[in-house]
């Protein structure tokens, strides 16, 4: 008997100094793969053509909108639209993820040649698809529609301007 008791109290000790009581948990990992954050223009900002006026300052806008085809607007001066139906907004597609925050950091309108012919261009602001800007809808993507303006007057040199029309996002 006594014999036993010192194996079970060696035993005992034994097990105690090297601890080789084990346990062991586990955790559940989860990893979502979501699509890059994108910017892409899907349709160019087209002003069509304008009637330059014979007096004072005409101010023509395209505004941000969805419509494929539109009618600039023109106020003040005498100018006008001799074509109707040939301006839209430009559309950016923005492609990120379902309630994805994003926002408008800069936004410009620019075009080549116009010093001393076009004046106070620049861009409208941007109008989301969805009627939400600053947020993705659940589909995880959105149109964004960007129009512009300028001033033409009497002296402005009858040509074909082209320029560019910038829009930055920062994503969330």
């Amino acid at each position: 008997m006594k014999l036993r008791f010192a194996v079970l109290l060696a035993c005992a000790a034994s097990l105690a100094a090297t601890g080789a009581l084990a346990a062991t948990a586990t955790a559940t990992a989860n990893a979502t793969i979501v699509a890059p954050a994108q910017l892409s223009v899907t349709r160019d900002l087209e002003f069509g053509s304008i009637a330059r006026p014979s007096v004072g300052t005409t101010t023509v806008t395209v505004a941000s909108a969805a419509s494929g085809t539109a009618t600039p607007q023109v106020s003040g001066g005498n100018g006008f639209v001799p074509t109707p139906g040939q301006a839209r907004a430009a559309t950016f597609r923005l492609i990120g993820t379902n309630g994805q925050t994003y926002s408008v950091a800069g936004n410009t309108l620019s075009f080549t040649g116009a010093a001393g012919n076009l004046s106070n261009v620049g861009p409208e602001s941007p109008v989301a698809a969805s009627g939400t800007l600053t947020t993705l809808p659940a589909s995880g993507q959105d149109d964004l529609y960007v129009g512009g303006h300028f001033d033409i007057t009497p002296t402005t040199a009858m040509q074909a301007y082209t320029g560019s029309l910038t829009l930055t996002v920062n994503f969330n």
